[in-house]
């Protein structure tokens, strides 16, 4: 007995009136898919000529073509039908129901963006319902913790009134012990590393710690430019700090002009200073203003 088939035209499915058409379609498309996938729809429309943008080939066909396994081009001509690059329809139809073979049509850039907005707006419910089971789940969860919570309060509670005193008690050495650093930092006073020990503890009452440092260093490179030792040094430094404390002094008493800086006075006092030291050995010895002058210059 022969089965009888309602033949389907090929033309009732072409999309493009020119290859020229057909050709940039897929040149547009092949732009946005992958390399196994554009091999696939190139093949596809080399035997789309007679037919402009359909073609009728079997899949073994295919593979055999492209030199790749048939569960492969399935997969190919999945993702081009999915994606709507392609559309997949049968040759022709038996009259008593079943299928023939199929042919794959090429489709417009119009047909394939209707497709993508079609599956972004099934995604998009797909979505929303994940969403509405997630809530649902994370509800249930909450109830199952409340009803959990609330069966392990009166346990909690008696804890609590057992530790309740130690951790009051405890809360209160911390917190005593917490303030008293805090006191300790604010009252913290340290040594300055810097200015010589006896310089420091002489003259703190009357400069700042910054003040101090600077003025050594001041001093020090003042002195540079003579030869004294260590004491020599020492010695010039605590004399020129009590020359400057002096001429502040006179200043503040209303009997002699302003130090307006504390840095320079500091540095002309110990170069007559030094100059005695060296010349004349003497820290305190008469300064030869000539002599001075001479040598500064």
């Amino acid at each position: 007995m022969t089965t009888q088939y309602e033949i389907v035209s090929f033309t009732d499915y072409q999309n493009f009136d020119s290859i020229k058409e057909m050709d940039e379609t897929v040149r547009q498309f092949n732009a946005r898919i992958s390399r196994v996938h554009y091999e696939t729809l190139n093949l596809l429309k080399q035997y789309s000529c007679k037919i402009i943008g359909v073609s009728h080939l079997k899949v073994k066909t295919i593979a055999q073509a492209l030199n790749r396994s048939v569960r492969a081009i399935h997969r190919h001509l999945k993702y081009l039908r999915d994606n709507g690059f392609i559309t997949v329809a049968n040759t022709s139809r038996k009259k008593a129901g079943g299928k023939g073979a199929n042919i794959y049509i090429i489709n417009t850039v119009d047909q394939q963006k209707a497709v993508q907005k079609k599956k972004v707006s099934y995604r998009k419910v797909s979505y929303r319902e994940q969403v509405k089971k997630t809530v649902k789940s994370q509800q249930a969860q909450a109830f199952a913790y409340i009803k959990v919570k609330k069966q392990t309060m009166y346990s909690l509670k008696l804890l609590n009134s057992i530790f309740s005193s130690t951790t009051r008690r405890y809360k209160r050495v911390r917190n005593k012990l917490r303030l008293a650093r805090i006191e300790n930092i604010k009252s913290a006073t340290f040594d300055n590393h810097i200015v010589p020990k006896r310089v420091y503890q002489q003259f703190k009452p009357f400069f700042s710690d910054a003040q101090l440092t600077a003025l050594y260093k001041t001093a020090m490179n003042s002195l540079n430019t003579f030869d004294l030792d260590a004491d020599q040094q020492t010695d010039a430094l605590v004399y020129a700090l009590e020359s400057l404390v002096k001429a502040m002094k006179r200043h503040h008493r209303d009997q002699g002009e302003p130090v307006y800086n504390i840095y320079a006075y500091l540095h002309r006092t110990l170069l007559h200073i030094g100059f005695n030291a060296e010349f004349y050995n003497d820290i305190y010895a008469y300064t030869d203003a000539a002599g001075f002058r001479k040598c500064i210059s």
